[in-house]
């Protein structure tokens, strides 16, 4: 990413070229950004970044995570500081959602920037970085949350009606909280049971045949935790672009 006292003229894309640049609302951030942008941008992008991180560090200590206190006043600093938060589907919404998706990818960078320099800057960023993607995972529809696993390559089987049928009173007793109509209303997902040991620990999750099956609320803790180590690893390896 390169940036200039100057104001820059930024070429934008259109259409499918855009859809391909930034497919979901939700990012692994896999990839550095590579445009030039202005300095004033650059100045912008990590204020509200910072803001949003903030935000979610002072909202985590005054409600519990899951509530919907919590989802609401997040979900108004999203809009406020208009970063991309989830799948929209009108037209008019559709020509902004860019702008949204490139601004939260290249914001999240500016700050890898920043908070790659001590152990205790890493450990508060990822772990705001970590609400932030839980939070964001947790709004997912179906067939959205469906196409970020496998564009991200995370291969987690979701279970069909018949075989959810043949398992429902098993997936009724071995899921905390979930009745029959519970489990007739929600995605279940056959894991590895070694890629959700924190689950299988907890006893939360169904066993059988070397398989979890996990309930689409729970599925979270598996892809944060992918999440978790990918940035980890690049901001102790000092990539933070």
């Amino acid at each position: 990413m390169q940036f200039s006292g100057r104001r820059q003229k930024i070429v934008r894309l259109t259409g499918d070229r855009q859809a391909d640049l930034y497919p979901h609302s939700l990012q692994f951030y896999g990839q550095p950004p590579t445009e030039n942008i202005s300095l004033s941008e650059f100045e912008t992008f990590a204020v509200d970044r910072l803001k949003l991180l903030k935000t979610v560090e002072n909202l985590g200590v005054s409600y519990v995570k899951t509530s919907d206190q919590y989802a609401t006043k997040l979900e108004g600093e999203f809009r406020k500081l208009n970063f991309s938060f989830r799948v929209e589907t009108d037209e008019k919404s559709l020509d902004t959602e860019y702008d949204k998706r490139r601004k939260d990818h290249i914001s999240h960078f500016i700050l890898r920037l920043a908070y790659c320099q001590t152990e205790d800057l890493r450990r508060w960023f990822i772990q705001q970085e970590m609400d932030l993607f839980r939070y964001r995972f947790h709004i997912l529809t179906k067939e959205p949350a469906h196409d970020f696993l496998k564009f991200n390559n995370l291969h987690y089987e979701s279970i069909s009606d018949e075989e959810k049928n043949t398992l429902k009173e098993e997936l009724i007793n071995s899921s905390y909280g979930f009745s029959a109509p519970k489990v007739e209303d929600h995605d279940f997902y056959k894991v590895p049971f070694q890629d959700a040991l924190d689950l299988v620990r907890g006893r939360k999750v169904y066993l059988r045949e070397g398989l979890a099956y996990i309930p689409h609320q729970e599925i979270v803790a598996i892809v944060l935790n992918d999440f978790r180590t990918r940035l980890s690893k690049a901001l102790a390896g000092g990539r933070a672009l």
